[in-house]
């Protein structure tokens, strides 16, 4: 067949009788102007957000309040009982007052001053639960971004069985086009890697059977609290 006769092909399927002689005007380029203006309320972006990770197989609570959030995370680790737990840097920990909480365990902390990158890694491998923080949250998709950084390894959510992530609704937006203007927005200084963390790791093979945890945490855990952040 030739391309002549490929093409007359297509267009009988499409209902005309011959090929278009140019292509149509394209009036839409990009996200229609609708789906730009979209942004839900806080209260009901939360829920939103909420709804769409355990709709993925992960879980959320929402807290109105640090101190509140602590108690839930006091509650959360109490029941995973991890032997041992690793986190951001101690900069982050006492920026989230998270002293107290994870004082009964073994915690891990990734500084980015260890000069041997493969035995820090190594180390993360062994712990059960990463906590981190986030770049900011999406809730349309139920989606969880975290940026790295010399204090803020990939290791730590990615390598655990268990992740668990502190959303501050300050940084939760509806739409990712509205929180990657953001990232835009700070071009300077984007980080090396961004990685967006929509529920558990799952994969399938070629016979489409799923597996959970295989490339990352086979459990995610979001906390949300509100934060004195002005919410997007």
């Amino acid at each position: 067949m030739n391309e002549a006769d490929f093409l007359k092909r297509i267009a009988g399927r499409l209902g005309r009788s011959t090929p278009l002689a140019e292509a149509p005007p394209r009036e839409e380029i990009g996200a229609p102007d609708f789906w730009q203006t979209y942004a839900l309320p806080l209260p009901e972006r939360m829920d939103k957000f909420i709804v769409e990770l355990e709709k993925l197989g992960g879980h959320a609570r929402a807290f109105d309040s640090l101190a509140a959030l602590h108690q839930g995370l006091r509650e959360l680790l109490a029941q995973l009982a991890p032997a041992r737990v690793g986190t951001w840097g101690p900069e982050w920990v006492t920026e989230h007052g998270l002293e107290d909480v994870l004082s009964g365990y073994d915690v891990v902390q990734w500084t980015g001053a260890e000069a041997d990158r493969r035995q820090v890694v190594e180390r993360f491998a062994q712990v059960d639960v990463g906590i981190t923080g986030c770049a900011f949250a999406v809730a349309d998709t139920g989606t969880i971004a975290v940026v790295t950084s010399p204090q803020q390894g990939r290791s730590v959510s990615l390598l655990p069985p268990v992740h668990i992530a502190l959303v501050p609704v300050s940084r939760l937006y509806t739409r990712l086009g509205e929180a990657l203007a953001q990232v835009a927005a700070n071009a300077a200084g984007i980080p090396s890697s961004v990685n967006f963390i929509t529920g558990p790791s799952r994969s399938s093979d070629i016979e489409g059977d799923g597996t959970v945890g295989i490339h990352g945490p086979a459990a995610v855990y979001a906390l949300l609290w509100q934060d004195e952040g002005e919410a997007p």
